[in-house]
């Protein structure tokens, strides 16, 4: 008789995913806090994963036989790599799952926040329907508005070709020297900051990465930007942000990510009007779900020996 690997599933995937790894190995379905999970770690050769499940030094000590992690997602910042990579263990992530799913929502909360439109509700007078129309006047059409981009990756680039098909003036910075592409214009950050109307903020979970939007950057943005973090919430000062928007009350700010997530009462965002908060929704299309559910795929791939498709590079 064969046996099959132990795999642990901390969060929900698509069911079609899970019942694909049910028929390969010995899928255990439990949060990462249950008595449950804690029975089955020392005998775990893989866990599949999302946003939420923290895993550390103490996890991996208490896994021995662990070969595996899998990310249903880009980022990895919530999986200690150095640990992994101290013991043996390979992480894998779905990289392309989710670009599209970001960029539309990017996309659509811009539009959204450059043009503000009032609906009409009830009958009105010739002096309401007026006013609604005056008070209407979009100051910037498309073309007259410049997008910066921090952070050129997959979703970046991605962004910078739709927003350039609609007419924006696309600007970007990144680490790397990418070569201006799809009409878009690799900028210094100082420059990016002092020309956008909006910015939209696409960086990875690196360490150095923690606040780097802080109040120096915030001092140098335009005093009615619109500031957009769709990437890691873990990226923005939100103290600093906060002081922004209180004196800048035409500035306005769109975040998807945020440091708590969920978010408590003691979030200094949570009430201001300038502020329109989301709960992590950028990735939450049924392509982009599926897409990212997938990654059982190469957990699998890992198990039987074989090279996965889409491995997180360790710590040198």
């Amino acid at each position: 008789m064969v046996v099959r690997p132990v795999v642990i599933q901390t969060e929900n995937l698509p069911q079609e995913c899970s019942d694909w790894l049910a028929e390969r190995c010995d899928l255990h379905v439990c949060p990462a806090d249950s008595l449950r999970f804690k029975e089955l770690l020392p005998i775990a050769a893989g866990l599949a994963i999302r946003t939420y499940t923290i895993v550390d030094k103490k996890m991996l000590e208490l896994a021995p036989k662990l070969k595996v992690v899998g990310r249903a997602g880009v980022g990895v910042d919530n999986i200690d790599l150095d640990a992994c990579k101290e013991r043996g263990v390979i992480v894998v992530h779905t990289p392309e799952a989710n670009s599209e799913s970001v960029v539309e929502f990017v996309m659509t909360s811009m539009l959204s926040a450059l043009r503000k439109m009032t609906a009409i509700t009830t009958a009105l007078s010739q002096a309401e329907w007026d006013a609604i129309r005056t008070s209407s006047v979009t100051q910037r059409e498309f073309s007259e508005t410049t997008l910066g981009i921090v952070g050129f990756g997959r979703v970046g680039s991605r962004l910078g070709k739709v927003a350039r098909a609609m007419g924006f003036r696309v600007i970007y910075n990144d680490l790397l020297n990418i070569p201006n592409s799809d009409g878009c214009e690799q900028v210094s950050l100082e420059s990016l900051l002092e020309e956008s109307d909006v910015v939209s903020i696409h960086v990875d979970g690196r360490k150095e990465n923690h606040h780097f939007c802080n109040l120096e950057m915030f001092q140098q943005l335009k005093q009615d930007v619109v500031f957009m973090n769709s990437s890691r919430g873990f990226v923005v000062d939100a103290f600093a942000l906060t002081d922004f928007l209180t004196r800048n009350q035409c500035a306005y700010a769109i975040l998807d990510v945020h440091e708590p997530e969920p978010i408590t009462t003691e979030y200094p965002l949570l009430h201001l009007p300038n502020a329109t908060l989301y709960p992590h929704i950028a990735c939450k299309t049924k392509t982009a779900t599926t897409n990212m559910g997938w990654v059982v795929k190469d957990i699998v791939e890992v198990l039987q020996g074989n090279t996965p498709a889409f491995s997180v590079p360790m710590p040198e």
